[in-house]
């Protein structure tokens, strides 16, 4: 069988051409939307903040950097701290918010960016798992129990994402070392 040179560069040619208008098509739609994408993503990280420390009214930053942010009540008095800090789990990288409030009392937990084993590890992202979190601080941080009860600086990991509960408090757990340091220590 012999081939020839029209049949193979033809089809060649169109699939290559194809490929050239897909993506200047995407090229073209990632530079329209990459401002409204910025900016829902800002109004996001702002909404998060006030979910994690609800008594605040303003949010400022606490570094150069954007860290950590300062949560101002009307009167201007600080009401706590916001962290974002982030944690390795079982198949992704787990971004979490951590709000604590002057007195050391961690007032709210949010999953900010999680993709991990539906209906196990995506259950870190529910309620009832990140307000076991919402207690005092405390001094060495918080300890993933497989069974018991919450408190006293214990969370109950989920059932079947072990690696998962122990990235989120982790990342919670770097919340709080960044709020001992913020305070002068433990």
């Amino acid at each position: 069988m012999k081939f020839k040179a029209k049949e193979i560069a033809v089809p060649a040619l169109i699939l290559c051409a194809i490929c050239l208008v897909v993506t200047g098509a995407l090229s073209a739609t990632n530079f329209i939307t990459k401002d409204k994408i910025a900016a829902l993503n800002l109004e996001t990280e702002q909404e998060s903040r006030s979910v994690v420390l609800p008594d605040a009214a303003s949010f400022e930053a606490g570094d150069t950097e954007g860290s950590y942010y300062i949560g101002k009540g009307e009167d201007g008095s600080v009401k706590g701290y916001v962290f974002t800090s982030s944690a390795k789990g079982y198949s992704s990288t787990i971004q979490v918010m951590t709000g604590i409030s002057a007195e050391g009392e961690i007032t709210g937990v949010t999953i900010l960016s999680l993709s991990e084993t539906p209906g196990l590890g995506m259950n870190a992202q529910n309620a009832s798992f990140t307000d076991m979190y919402k207690q005092s601080v405390p001094a060495d941080g918080f300890t993933v129990i497989k069974s018991g009860t919450a408190g006293d600086g214990n969370v109950v990991a989920l059932t079947g994402a072990t690696i998962t509960s122990q990235a989120v408090t982790d990342a919670v757990n770097l919340a709080v070392d960044q709020y001992n340091e913020i305070k002068g220590g433990a």
